[in-house]
């Protein structure tokens, strides 16, 4: 549609033909091209000509042919797309279910027709990240190589298209972001486990910093609350089926972090002392087990070697939003970096030994801090930080995200937050960083889906802790929320900009039931004109509860005269 190659895919458009630059090589080829957005198809030939002696006899290109020979085979109309009965018909033998079949007809359907376009299933390699594409086309990815793989020959073409076909249908699952066995179904099939709080609580005791997916799987701890009964570190699929069939009491919460260091997020233990802390707080207040998702402890690490942990990572990365954004978890975000003090005396330090693991060993090792790669990046300019904030944000609850460290961030004392419109949220995406460029694209498309999965249905929303900067975001996100029925506002903060700009969009929302509950009487006295001045226009709007507000005689007045006009 854009008439090009998308910058972000060019180092995947270069492997698919052969070639295997280095992510600096990539940005380089960039800047000679001038920076631009796309790449138009003149541009690409003359720069793939100028490649030329980078690419190897054995094209994968070649691969592509193949695969567009083999898909012909089943068209037998020759129309240039399959139906349902040749795509069985191609699939016959293999795991793709009745469900699958339509997903990928979804994916990949002929306009106006139920027809796999058989060209939207060849552009699709060019959109798959670049370890896929090349585990597609029979290639060892980079940077997940096992020496058992290497024994391993190149798929035929028909096994590369049903792969494809099977990846396509996993990356259109749908999941309930209400259904609790929904998440649970989603951690048993790509085998997530999530950790126990009480297990976090024990590494601090004995002043352990966490450990990967892989060597956690085997730990077990002492639980001294239950006569010092032996418990397994990470929690069963069947104890979650059990919670999601409502015959086990739990919170599950995900947390949303950095990595300090790219061969372990957590080195100085920063993050795990705050977890312990707040997820403490919830299983006193609630006197239930406490599961908590933190990805290098729940996810196969790197480096994965064998096939059930490399297909774990990937089908958890297609649908990694549903742990942020599903109704029935809570997101803690982890948004300061470990005072400079702390990290300058562990740089320091030769005594005080991370255990991570070593590339070149194929080991774990003991290793101190000064000797990994650090990244001291701020929380809100990371990327994939940004995105499970703003998930998180989709959730009917505000409430249910919260910044559970104490930073120097909060505006008016409160940490509340709405999420971006689709177009700001773009916007923030282009300022990130991202370790891979092809990330910013791929995030920001799920970020579309799921945004409008979400608001443009959710008839019911309750917002809490709200600066000023917030509650203008609001009038942004408000037009979006098309069926939205009932709102609650919670303790926020607001001038008359703020407020005029939040009347305007509720003058022309759906919302029926409007919840102020306000301690500022300044921010309730201008509100209150805005909403009375938004009820001349609107005349959805036909209960309103501002109990526990202070919005005084005039402004009462001025809602009975507006409710006249609305009535």
């Amino acid at each position: 549609e854009n008439s090009g190659i998308p910058s972000g895919r060019l180092r995947n458009a270069m492997c698919i033909l052969g070639m295997d630059p280095t992510e600096d090589e990539v940005e380089k080829h960039l800047v000679d091209l001038g920076c631009p957005d796309y790449i138009d198809h003149k541009m690409f030939h003359h720069f793939i000509e100028g490649q030329r002696p980078a690419v190897q006899t054995d094209q994968p290109a070649e691969c592509l042919k193949d695969v567009l020979d083999y898909l012909k085979q089943f068209d037998k109309a020759g129309k240039g797309s399959l139906s349902k009965k040749e795509l069985e018909e191609m699939m016959r033998g293999s795991e793709l279910s009745e469900e699958k079949v339509q997903a990928c007809l979804r994916k990949l359907t002929r306009s106006g027709e139920r027809h796999l376009d058989i060209r939207k299933l060849i552009k699709y390699y060019w959109e798959l990240g670049d370890s896929e594409a090349n585990q597609i086309l029979g290639m060892n990815p980079e940077d997940e190589v096992g020496a058992e793989e290497e024994l391993i020959p190149r798929q035929d073409v028909a096994s590369k298209v049903r792969k494809a076909l099977v990846w396509i249908a996993e990356a259109e699952a749908q999941y309930s972001l209400q259904d609790p066995q929904a998440l649970a179904q989603f951690l048993q099939e790509t085998d997530i486990r999530l950790v126990r709080a009480k297990y976090l609580v024990d590494l601090v005791r004995s002043q352990r910093p966490f450990r990967r997916r892989q060597e956690t799987e085997s730990d077990v701890f002492i639980r001294r609350d239950i006569l010092d009964k032996a418990e397994s570190a990470l929690v069963s699929h069947e104890e979650v089926q059990n919670w999601a069939s409502g015959g086990r009491r739990a919170i599950i919460c995900s947390i949303s972090h950095t990595w300090e260091a790219r061969e372990h997020p957590d080195p100085c233990q920063h993050q795990l002392q705050h977890m312990v802390n707040h997820a403490g707080l919830f299983g006193a207040a609630f006197d239930v087990d406490i599961w908590v998702y933190y990805d290098y402890v729940c996810l196969f690490q790197y480096e994965r070697f064998s096939v059930h942990e490399k297909e774990s990572f990937r089908k958890a990365m297609q649908h990694m939003h549903l742990l942020y954004a599903h109704e029935c978890t809570l997101t803690f975000s982890i948004e300061t970096l470990p005072p400079e003090h702390l990290w300058e005396r562990l740089m320091r330090a030769s005594e005080d030994l991370v255990p991570i693991w070593d590339v070149d060993r194929k080991n774990v090792v003991a290793k101190p801090l000064k000797d990994m790669m650090q990244n001291r990046t701020p929380f809100r300019q990371r990327g994939w930080c940004i995105a499970e904030v703003e998930w998180s944000l989709l959730r009917m609850v505000s409430a249910q995200f919260q910044q559970i460290e104490e930073g120097d961030i909060a505006e008016d004392g409160l940490n509340g937050r709405v999420p971006k419109t689709p177009g700001d949220f773009i916007d923030a995406m282009r300022r990130a960083e991202f370790t891979w460029r092809s990330d910013r694209e791929n995030v920001i498309k799920l970020q579309h889906k799921i945004f409008h999965e979400k608001v443009t249905v959710c008839e019911h929303l309750e917002l809490e802790g709200l600066p000023a900067s917030e509650m203008l975001a609001l009038s942004h996100a408000l037009p979006y929320y098309s069926c939205l029925q009932s709102m609650k506002l919670k303790t926020f903060r607001c001038g008359e900009e703020e407020a005029t700009a939040f009347g305007k969009a509720l003058a022309w929302s759906q919302v029926e039931t409007l919840e102020v509950h306000n301690n500022d009487s300044e921010s309730s006295k201008f509100l209150v004109k805005a909403i009375a001045e938004a009820l001349k226009t609107n005349v959805s709007v036909r209960d309103i509860n501002m109990e526990r507000n202070d919005i005084s005689a005039q402004g009462a007045k001025a809602l009975a005269e507006a409710f006249k006009t609305n009535s």
